[in-house]
């Protein structure tokens, strides 16, 4: 029996040692630290990168806001006389005029199946001539109800009013209108989703989709092969149950018979108990009054003790209550004292926000009368140089001209004496003549 306990326990650790293990590949495999499996599975960016990307988004959102308008014309129509007030002149008008076509391209069309199945008749000519009108009938009501719808659309965009109020109708719109529209939005989150995913994205979304693939084949057949592992085990282990169910029918019946042979022992061994009982109770007795007395002489201590700390105790309550006073006088004082110092703190800080705004106007017209100084400074300092060169050039123009005078001087004196010189010489010449 044991040798076999032995074996089941080493099987069934052999089988969980080995499901650990593959567990552990498992996660080794399937589970990497830098790689989050939602992270790669969104789309790394919520907006638009592209200007393409976003006309394509605008072009299906504005296909959209059209349809809405359009597929509720048919309930504008038959209720025009609820609606004319909200939506104006220009769009009943537009309206009136659209149900007035699409009666008349109803009417052509009406027209032309019954040129497609003709009844027999001579004047086939004729009826080749009025089928080729129709026709051209047909395709100018087309481009006429084109246009007047783009029309409609037009003037709705420019009445947002009647926009906001044929929105609220939206329940009029027909199953098939509301499965169309609902067709494009879906649409368009679907081109919105494949255009925030760049290729490259796109190719690594594919490849972490191929590896979860084939990570779960190769999860599913480890699973298989530990499920067939398991069913071996548990069949294993209910052979086991099986005999051990055979030994513990064995042991019952050793048990019977050990509790038929056991009966006198026990009859002997209560007859024992009593007797035992018996003199304890006495001894237990004997104990219990000297316990008692015991008790009685420490309940007189108990007593004494508390008339002694009795007066001791109202001593401390009256200091306690005291210091309890104490505090809270103090407490009240502080109080006080802080709400003075808060309302000090306050003014203070009014008065430092008057005079932060007062210097910063004072900075301001120091700023500008500052640069309105370094303006006269300069101009003085202008002024000065130009006065300085004036004062130069007057100082030289001086010079040059007591030069010039004192040249203009000499030179005159030069001449006076050469005529002087002259007129002696002529006088000498007339003496001695």
């Amino acid at each position: 029996m044991a040798t076999e306990a032995i074996e089941q326990k080493n099987q069934i650790e052999a089988v969980e040692t080995n499901r650990a293990r593959i567990d552990d590949n498992l996660t080794l495999k399937t589970v990497s630290p830098k790689v989050d499996v939602l992270q790669i599975l969104e789309p790394v960016r919520r907006k638009l990168a592209s200007i393409e990307a976003e006309r394509i988004i605008s072009v299906i959102e504005k296909t959209i806001d059209k349809l809405e308008k359009v597929t509720l014309l048919p309930h504008i129509s038959n209720n025009l006389s609820r609606f004319s007030v909200a939506l104006g002149l220009e769009l009943t008008c537009a309206i009136r005029e659209h149900v007035r076509l699409e009666q008349h391209f109803y009417y052509t069309v009406t027209k032309l199946i019954e040129i497609e199945h003709p009844e027999e008749d001579q004047n086939g000519m004729h009826k080749v001539k009025t089928k080729a009108e129709r026709y051209n009938n047909f395709t100018l009501l087309q481009q006429a109800l084109g246009s007047s719808v783009k029309n409609i659309i037009r003037l709705f965009d420019g009445n947002p009013s009647a926009c906001q109020i044929i929105q609220m109708e939206c329940r009029a719109r027909k199953p098939v209108c509301m499965g169309l529209i609902l067709a494009l939005k879906k649409l368009r989150n679907f081109v919105f989703g494949r255009l925030l995913i760049s290729p490259s994205e796109e190719k690594d979304k594919t490849e972490f989709v191929e590896n979860i693939i084939l990570q779960d084949k190769q999860n599913t057949v480890i699973i298989a092969t530990l499920e067939a592992e398991l069913a071996a085990a548990i069949k294993d282990k209910e052979n086991e149950m099986l005999k051990k169910n055979e030994i513990i029918r064995k042991l019952k019946n050793n048990l019977l018979q050990l509790d038929l042979f056991s009966e006198d022992s026990i009859r002997q061994i209560k007859q024992d108990s009593e007797k035992q009982q018996q003199g304890d109770q006495k001894d237990s007795e004997g104990r219990i009054v000297k316990l008692q007395e015991e008790i009685a002489q420490l309940r007189t201590q108990l007593n004494n003790s508390i008339t002694e700390h009795r007066s001791t105790e109202q001593s401390l309550r009256k200091r306690k209550f005291k210091t309890e006073t104490e505090i809270e006088n103090w407490i009240q004082k502080y109080d006080a004292d802080i709400e003075e110092k808060q309302e000090e703190y306050e003014q203070l800080i009014k008065i430092h926000k008057d005079e932060g705004i007062l210097l910063f106007e004072l900075e301001s017209k120091i700023e500008a009368i500052e640069s309105e100084y370094v303006q006269v400074v300069e101009d003085r300092k202008r002024r000065a140089e130009e006065k300085r060169i004036r004062e130069e050039q007057i100082y030289l123009m001086g010079r040059a001209a007591v030069t010039i005078q004192s040249f203009w001087k000499g030179f005159k004196v030069r001449q006076l004496i050469k005529s002087l010189k002259k007129k002696k010489k002529k006088k000498g010449k007339g003496r001695r003549k």
